[in-house]
Formats: structure tokens, C-alpha cells, sequence
């Protein structure tokens, strides 16, 4: 007479459909999310952001950015050199984490939704440098240079 295999108890049932379902979800996107916090400072400070040309303020501020997408940042005020940077989406260390466990369906959902990446870099604080006033200057007078 064959042996019957006894039934799984409901709560381990439970469990192991708990685990399976946490499994197919990325780590990155669990952890992180597909938006990022980026942080813009500047010394002197109330200087205007731009994020790809749009205004998001002044500094400091905060602004919530996609994962997967390049950003060019831009700083202005009155009185100071422009500054300009990029931000430039590299591997999260949580993807490194889905590929060493050999996790490809971990991989495809952050991929997916972008949290595969993470922004650098995660703070723009650059010191704004005063405009060459010397350039604008007009020559010495012939009163101040002292001519015959």
C-alpha cells in the first residue's frame, strides 16, 4: 500500500508562500525605491537650482529624482559664476547584492524600475565663485597713471 505524504500545516504553507512572493521582488526596490533624494547646497546659500533647465528652488533644497535617468544640475546667483554638474545613474550596491545571490528575477524587477541604479553624486554643494570684477573694470584714467 503506497504511503500518503502528510499535508503541510497551514501556517508553514503560509510561510512559504510569504518567502516565494518576497523572493520574486528586487532587493533595490524593496530597499530604496526607484526615486532618489538628492541634496543641493551651496556656499553663500539662496542661490537657484535648476534640475534639466526646470527651477526647483533654492539652496538648500531637496529634490526627488528617477534612478535611471541622467540630470544636469545647474546653480545660479547674481554676483557668482554659474556652477553646472551632472548626476549620472551607476549600479546600486543592491544590484551587486541580487548578482551575487544569482538572483535574475531580482535583477529584471530593478531593472525595471529603475532602482537598479543609484544617482551620483547624492549631494551638490559647490562653493560659487565670485565674478571676475577686474574683467569689467575700465583702464586707468590718464589722471591715475600719472601722464605728462
Amino acid at each position: 500500500m503506497p504511503q500518503s505524504i502528510p499535508p503541510v500545516p497551514s501556517a508553514l504553507r503560509s510561510l512559504l508562500v510569504l518567502v516565494a512572493s518576497v523572493g520574486m521582488v528586487g532587493c533595490a526596490t524593496l530597499i530604496h525605491g526607484s526615486s532618489q533624494e538628492i541634496v543641493v547646497e551651496s556656499t553663500p546659500s539662496e542661490a537657484q537650482v535648476e534640475v534639466n533647465g526646470r527651477p526647483v528652488g533654492e539652496t538648500p533644497t531637496t529634490t526627488v529624482l528617477k534612478r535611471n535617468r541622467e540630470y544636469s544640475i545647474s546653480i545660479y546667483q547674481e554676483g557668482y559664476e554659474p556652477h553646472h554638474t551632472t548626476l549620472r545613474p551607476g549600479r546600486s550596491l543592491w544590484a551587486t547584492v541580487n548578482l551575487l545571490n544569482f538572483f535574475v528575477p531580482g535583477l529584471l524587477v530593478d531593472a525595471s524600475t529603475g532602482a537598479l541604479y543609484s544617482l551620483d553624486p547624492g549631494t551638490v554643494a559647490p562653493e560659487l565663485q565670485p565674478v571676475d570684477s577686474t574683467a569689467v573694470d575700465p583702464p586707468p584714467s590718464d589722471e591715475e597713471g600719472g601722464a605728462p
